[in-house]
Formats: structure tokens, C-alpha cells, sequence
């Protein structure tokens, strides 16, 4: 089997010389056979190889018992150990998650954190082409596009490595015969209150009994052609969002009229791989979102809009709109999204109101003609003698009406907004300087036509944004 391994190794160029290897070590049969295979190879790749063992929390002693026996065969073999213990059943309750789900969480995040700490660069499980087989009959049943029927990849993202992806169950069991290794029995592997224990334990041998004795092999080979068709379009679709997204710090946008000329298919996965880059994961992100965000983009109409969720585990949700030709997806900013809409803060002359959800600072001065006056967006001068009541910073309302520099009559503040193509989900992130009658500015846009100075003006307020994060 090691040379099998080895073929699986330069196949998926899984390793290269000098590499710090992370290897997950239950103790179970696959993961003692991985970690002896890589053992042997240690010297014909030239890499350092450290084990990483998570107790679960979940079968009481025996798991415990698990962990002494990973840590004394690692002893043995003069292997770096770390070992974490959490309890799963409890996270999962607390993080909304399944058990699977929150195990797979705090294994990778317990990867990730060896790696760190050790300078590790690749990390390796011990999946073999009986569990490739049993994912994608599991992606199957549970729908899934071609993507899940790849099944597991030998490689994911360049780092992490399945070395035994190649050799099939019996093959790893002759292998530990052969070189006489003992290893944990999981009993949890049985339980077929799992889907997967079910498909592993039922489905399979019914299928190779009924239907194929070759089902294993059928499957894989099945996803080893789709994962050619799936790469194909996953480069395709990276050249798309190459040459057609505009990626911006918290936000991605792609213009509206490029996004409904591609095809469906390419749609879909454009979606996706622009969720993955502003939430990190598709973690809670199902087949009826991306048709939400698909519909959305099919009305193109300005402020329609749709979302997507996030995660217990700290993933962020996603706001999607449409606004004025472009198709946007953004974090949602939960401090600017509870902004309170009776947020009413009154500003003195001189003084100043900070908005620290906004990022923004609002100043106001008494000023002197002779002093110069550089009117913009975020600076405007207005008739002190005008204001009525004194000055205050507040956001939009509902039925606000605004009268224009330059206009003889007020429009609506909505009008405005649409009027400057100001996207909907930022017209609440505005504050407005008002009075007791009228609102003054709209801040960082524009002057009141009733509070512009003119020649006779003698009282003059300058007032301006201090600071803003963009």
C-alpha cells in the first residue's frame, strides 16, 4: 500500500521537501495506518510529521482511553503530540450546530492552531475511497450539484492533503495486519442513528450485494470524472470573477448587465465564490439562497434586495441588492444596521457630536466672512439667524421632505437619495442636521436652499464632518 501512497502523493503533489505535516490522530484504524505510512516516507520526502488528537467528549472513558493510546503510540514512534478535549455536545447545543458539524469546526480551528504554533504547512486525514464512496452517495441523497458529487478532493485548497484517498478500507486493514499495528475501535462507528453509519453499514453492502460488487470503484470513478468537469468550470468561473468583480473592503459588487449574460451555471457559481470570499465559508448556504440572489439579480430593480445567513460559529451574514446597475453583495454591519432610527443628539454652537457607529464626527463653529468660506459636501456654512430652536443630528424618518440648494419647493429626502443614486440599505447610515422645523443638511450632500447665507448674512455657523472612516 505505501507504494500506492506514494503514487497518491505525486499524483495530487500532496508533498513537498521539508514540509511540516499536521496529521490527525484519532487512534482509529485509518488515521494509525496514515501516520505509520508517512512515518516510513518521512525520509523519502524529507518532512516532520506532528499528530493532532481531538477528544470529543462524547464516549466518556473510552475516549480518554483513545487519547492515551494516540499519545503512547506517538511516544513510541518519536512523533510531536497535541491532544485537545472538548465537549462537542455541548458546543454544538450552545453554537446551534450539529454534532458533525461542530466536531469538523473544532477540529480544523485545533489544525489550524498547531500549525501556527509549529510553522506547519500541509495537513493530513485519513480519508480512503470507501469514505469518498460513502460521501457521495451521502451528497446524493441529501441533493446536490456536481460539485458534491466530486466528493471528498485529494487535495483541498493546497494544504490540506488525504494521502490515503486511493486505497480502499480492506487494503489499510491488510496493511495494519501486515505490519501487526493495533488501533481503537470506536463503537459510535456502529450506531446507525448516523446517515453515514447507515450508508456505511447498510446502503453499501446492500448496493454491491443487489446491484455492483464494484460500487467503490464505480463511485470513485464517477467523481474522478466529475472533478475534471468541475475543475473546468471552477477556472472558467475564476477568470469570470477576475475580470468582472469589483472587490472593495466589506463589499463586492459586479455590474448587473455582465452578471445576466452569463449562463445560469455560471451564475450560480459566481454566487458562491463571491459568498465564500466575504464570509470565509458556504457554511448554512443552501441552493434556495443563491436562487434568491439569482431572482434578484432577474427583477433588477434599484433597492430589491435579499440575504444571506451566517453562522453561529462567527461568519458573517451577507446583504444582497440591487442598486442602480450593479449587483452588490456586502457584510452586514450590525452597529450600522441597529443604528436607532430616534437616535436625536442635540449640537451646540461651538461643539460637536460624534457618531461612532458611522465612523464620523459632527463640528459646528460660529465663523467670520473675512475667515474664507470652502464650501463642499462635508463643510457647509449656513444663516445662524435662520436656525430655529438650535441645531441637532438625527436620521431619516419616515415622510421627510428636504428643500434642495437651489430649489424654490421641498421633495422628499427618499427622491433625493434616488435622485443621487444613494443605495437603499445606506440612506439610513446619513445623519441630517436639523432644526425644530426643517432639516438643515444632509450631511456630507447637501445645504438647505432656507439656510444658504447670502450678502446681507451677518451670524455665520460653520459646521463639518471632523473625521470619517470610509
Amino acid at each position: 500500500m505505501i507504494e500506492k501512497v506514494v503514487q497518491t502523493i505525486t499524483k495530487y503533489q500532496m508533498l513537498s521537501r521539508r514540509d511540516k505535516v499536521i496529521v490527525g490522530f484519532s487512534g482509529g484504524a485509518d488515521s494509525v495506518a496514515l501516520l505509520h505510512v508517512l512515518k516510513e516516507l518521512k525520509p523519502r520526502f524529507e518532512i516532520e510529521l506532528f499528530a493532532v488528537h481531538i477528544n470529543h467528549g462524547i464516549r466518556g472513558q473510552a475516549a480518554d482511553e483513545d487519547a492515551d493510546f494516540a499519545r503512547g503510540l506517538c511516544k513510541k514512534w518519536g512523533i510531536p503530540f497535541f491532544e485537545k478535549k472538548v465537549n462537542i455536545p455541548s458546543l454544538a447545543k450552545s453554537k446551534g450546530l450539529s454534532e458533525e458539524e461542530a466536531g469538523r469546526l473544532v477540529r480544523y480551528d485545533f489544525f489550524q492552531h498547531v500549525s501556527e504554533r509549529v510553522g506547519g504547512n500541509k495537513i493530513a486525514t485519513g480519508h480512503h475511497k470507501n469514505d469518498q464512496a460513502e460521501t457521495i452517495l451521502l451528497n446524493l441523497i441529501r441533493g446536490t450539484g456536481m460539485q458534491g458529487l466530486t466528493g471528498i478532493p485529494p487535495v483541498d485548497q493546497r494544504r490540506l492533503i488525504r494521502p490515503l484517498i486511493e486505497a480502499t478500507r480492506q487494503e489499510i486493514t491488510d496493511y495494519l495486519r501486515r505490519h501487526n499495528l493495533s488501533y481503537r475501535e470506536d463503537a459510535s462507528n456502529e450506531d446507525i442513528v448516523y446517515t453515514r453509519n447507515r450508508i456505511r453499514n447498510q446502503l453499501m453492502p446492500y448496493l454491491a450485494r443487489e446491484f455492483n460488487p464494484d460500487i467503490v470503484e464505480s463511485l470513485t470513478r464517477m467523481a474522478d470524472i466529475l472533478r475534471e468537469e468541475e475543475n473546468f468550470l471552477a477556472d472558467y468561473v475564476k477568470k469570470v470573477y477576475h475580470n468582472k468583480v469589483h472587490i472593495f473592503k466589506d463589499l463586492i459588487k459586479i455590474n448587473l448587465q455582465d452578471f445576466t449574460d452569463l449562463h445560469t451555471a455560471v451564475q450560480k457559481r459566481l454566487i458562491r465564490s463571491i459568498i465564500l470570499q466575504l464570509r470565509g465559508s458556504l457554511t448554512n448556504v443552501a441552493n434556495h439562497h443563491v436562487e434568491a440572489v439569482l431572482e434578484l439579480a432577474e427583477g433588477g430593480r434599484t433597492g430589491s434586495e435579499t440575504g444571506i445567513p451566517g453562522t453561529a460559529w462567527g461568519e458573517p451574514r451577507l446583504e444582497v441588492e440591487v442598486s442602480y446597475g450593479f449587483l452588490i453583495f456586502r457584510k452586514e454591519n450590525k452597529e450600522k444596521k441597529n443604528t436607532d432610527i430616534d437616535f436625536m443628539e442635540p449640537l451646540s454652537i461651538p461643539g460637536k457630536v460624534s457618531i461612532k457607529a458611522l465612523g464620523q464626527t459632527i463640528r459646528a463653529e460660529k465663523w467670520d466672512r473675512n475667515w474664507g468660506l470652502a464650501h463642499s459636501p462635508e463643510c457647509i456654512y449656513i444663516n445662524a439667524d435662520r436656525i430655529k430652536g438650535g441645531l441637532w443630528l438625527r436620521f431619516r424618518r419616515d415622510g421627510d421632505r428636504f428643500k434642495p440648494f437651489g430649489m424654490s419647493g421641498t421633495k422628499k429626502l427618499k427622491d433625493f437619495f434616488i435622485d443621487r443614486k444613494v443605495p437603499a440599505a445606506r440612506r439610513m447610515q446619513i445623519p441630517l442636521l436639523v432644526d425644530e422645523e426643517s432639516i438643515i443638511w444632509v450631511v456630507g450632500f447637501q445645504i438647505s436652499e432656507d439656510y444658504k447665507i447670502t450678502d446681507a448674512t451677518e451670524n455665520i455657523v460653520r459646521i463639518y464632518i471632523e473625521n470619517q472612516n470610509s
